[in-house]
C-alpha cells in the first residue's frame, strides 16, 4: 500500500492514507543502507505487519529540519513591530530558491504604516521579479495555494504568522502572541516534524526552519539563486562574474538604472562575504538570561553558542546540563556547544540531547580525536575541533578531512571579555588556503574578543562568535554591524 509519512517520533513513523492513519517501523535494510525515512516522504508499506518497506523518489529533501517534498514555502515578513527585514527576506529566499522549494512571500501588518508608498514599491518589485506575493488580508487568494501541496511557514519572530493561521483555519485557535507556530500544542513545544491536514493540502509544523543557512551553498550558488541576476548575466564581460569588482558588469549597470532594487543587491554583497554567520555567545549575560535569550531569539542571529567549562580544562566553571537546558528550552535559534572539558565523552552524551547544530571538543583535551568526531556525526550533528591560541594547524591537518568545523580561539579559553590576539588570523587563514587546496568541507569559527573593528582581521573565518561586545550593549543595533 501506498501512503506518505507525516510523523516521526522515536522511529515510529505515521503513514496517512486516503483512508486512515497507520503507525509503521522501517524496515531494517533502510539502516543497512544508510537511508532514514523522513516526514513528507511517499512510501510503500505493508498495512497488516506495519513495516515501511520502499521510500518513493524525493522531490526536494532539507537536513536540518528533516523534512522531504516540501512544495512551496510562505515567508512571513512584517512591515512594522518588528521592523520590515530584507535582509532576512532575500536570505530564506536565496536558501529556498537552493533547495528547489517555491517561496511565497506574505506582508504582514501594513495597517501601522501611515505612507505605504516604499513598501507598495517594494512589493511590486519582488512580484515583477517573479515571486508570488500578497498582503496577510488577501485571504481568499492565499487560500488557493495550499490545495494538493506541502507547505511551510517561516520568517521573522513576531511577524504574524499564528495570527495568519487562525485567520485561515479558526479552529487552529493559537495564541497570537506566541513566536512559534506550534499548531495547536503551546509555545515551543514543537520538538519533531509533523504534516497537519489543512485547505485541503499539508501543512508541515516544523521547528528550526526559521534557521535555514547558508552552509554547503558555493558563493556561486547564493549568486544563481538571486533570480532577477539570470535576467542580464549573460551580458556581463566574464562568464564567471560575481558581480562585485568586476569592470563591464551587467548587474552593477542595472543596479545604477535602477532596475535592481539596492537593497537585494547590497544584501548579496553581505551574503558573498559572509557576514551573516553570527554565533552570539550567551556567556557574558549576567542578568535575567532567559528574557535576554528571548530577545536574541528575535533578531538575525544563526546560532546561540553555549560554552561549557568543567573547572578541569579551564579554571572557570559554567552551567550544569540541567541548568542550560533550562535556559535554551523555549529557543528557536541553532545551537553551537563548545565543550571546554576533560570528560570530552560524558559531556557530548548529554549535550547532544540538546540537538544542537554542532559539538566541538578541544584537540588539547583528549587524544581519541577521530573516535568522538565519528560518535558525534552519528547523532546526526556536525563534529567540530577547537585549538587554543599556542596549538598549531600543522598538529590537526591528519583531521581536517572528517571535520565539520574547526574553531580557532583568538583568546585563551576559560573567560569573556578578553582582547583578541592579533596572529589568529593567520591561523583561520591558513585553514581557509588547505581547505581550498584539498576541498574540505568544514566551516572555520573564530571566537574570542571579536567586535566590529577585530572581525576585519579575521575576515576568511565563516562563524564569528561575538559575546559581551553584543550581549552587554543595544542587541539589534550591534548585530545589524555584522549583518
Amino acid at each position: 500500500m501506498q501512503g506518505i509519512i507525516i510523523k516521526n517520533i522515536s522511529n515510529d513513523y505515521v503513514v496517512k492514507t486516503k483512508e486512515k492513519l497507520y503507525t509503521c517501523k522501517a524496515r531494517g535494510k533502510f539502516r543497512k543502507e544508510k537511508i532514514t525515512p523522513l516526514v513528507g516522504d511517499n512510501c510503500i508499506f505493508d498495512e497488516t505487519k506495519n513495516y515501511i518497506t520502499e521510500l518513493l523518489p524525493r522531490r526536494t529533501e532539507l537536513k536540518k529540519p528533516p523534512v522531504a517534498n516540501i512544495d512551496q514555502a510562505f515567508i512571513i515578513t512584517s512591515v512594522k513591530e518588528p521592523d520590515l527585514e530584507l535582509n532576512l527576506l532575500d536570505k530564506l529566499l536565496c536558501i529556498i530558491e537552493y533547495n528547489n522549494i517555491t517561496p511565497v512571500i506574505c506582508f504582514t501588518k501594513l495597517d501601522l504604516l501611515e505612507d505605504k508608498t516604499e513598501i507598495e514599491n517594494i512589493m511590486n518589485y519582488y512580484k515583477n521579479i517573479g515571486y508570488k506575493v500578497f498582503k496577510n488580508t488577501e485571504l481568499d487568494e492565499i487560500k488557493k495555494q495550499f490545495k494538493d501541496r506541502i507547505t511551510v511557514f517561516t520568517g521573522q519572530s513576531g511577524a504574524g504568522k499564528s495570527t495568519l493561521l487562525n485567520k485561515l483555519n479558526k479552529n487552529l485557535n493559537l495564541k497570537t502572541n506566541e513566536i512559534s507556530i506550534a499548531l495547536g500544542r503551546g509555545k515551543h513545544t514543537t520538538r519533531h516534524v509533523e504534516l497537519i491536514e489543512m485547505l485541503d493540502g499539508l501543512i508541515a509544523d516544523t521547528p528550526g526552519f526559521s534557521s535555514l543557512s547558508f552552509i554547503g551553498m558555493k558563493n556561486e550558488e547564493i549568486r544563481d539563486n538571486f533570480i532577477e541576476f539570470n535576467n542580464y548575466r549573460h551580458l556581463c564581460e566574464y562568464k564567471d562574474c560575481m558581480h562585485e569588482s568586476e569592470e563591464n558588469c551587467e548587474i552593477k549597470k542595472q543596479l545604477k538604472e535602477e532596475n535592481i532594487l539596492k537593497t537585494r543587491y547590497e544584501n548579496y554583497i553581505k551574503f558573498i562575504k559572509r557576514w551573516n554567520m553570527l554565533s552570539v555567545s550567551i556567556l557574558g549575560i549576567k542578568e535575567n538570561i532567559k528574557e535576554n535569550i528571548k530577545k536574541l531569539d528575535n533578531l538575525n542571529i544563526d546560532y546561540f553558542h553555549i560554552d561549557i567549562m568543567d573547572g578541569k580544562f579551564v579554571k572557570n566553571k559554567t552551567w550544569k546540563y540541567k541548568e542550560i537546558k533550562n535556559i535554551l528550552e523555549n529557543t528557536t535559534q541553532k545551537k553551537d556547544i563548545h565543550l571546554m572539558v576533560k570528560n570530552v565523552k560524558k559531556y557530548i552524551k548529554q549535550y547532544k540531547k540538546l540537538n544542537p547544530e554542532i559539538i566541538t571538543f578541544h584537540y588539547e583535551a583528549t587524544k581519541k580525536h577521530k573516535k568522538y568526531i565519528e560518535y558525534i556525526k552519528k547523532n546526526n550533528i556536525k563534529a567540530g575541533l577547537s585549538i587554543k591560541p599556542n596549538t598549531k594547524v600543522d598538529e590537526i591537518k591528519h583531521l581536517l578531512k572528517d571535520l565539520d568545523l574547526v574553531l580557532v580561539m583568538s583568546v585563551e579559553p576559560g573567560a569573556g571579555g578578553q582582547k583578541y590576539i592579533e596572529n589568529s588570523g593567520n591561523k583561520i587563514n591558513e585553514l581557509k588556503e588547505l581547505k581550498e587546496k584539498y576541498n574540505y568541507n568544514y566551516l572555520i569559527e573564530v571566537d574570542g574578543g571579536i567586535n566590529n573593528e577585530t572581525k576585519e582581521k579575521a575576515k576568511n573565518a565563516d562563524i564569528l562568535v561575538v559575546g559581551s561586545y553584543i550581549t552587554n550593549n543595544n542587541y539589534e543595533e550591534k548585530i545589524k554591524e555584522f549583518k
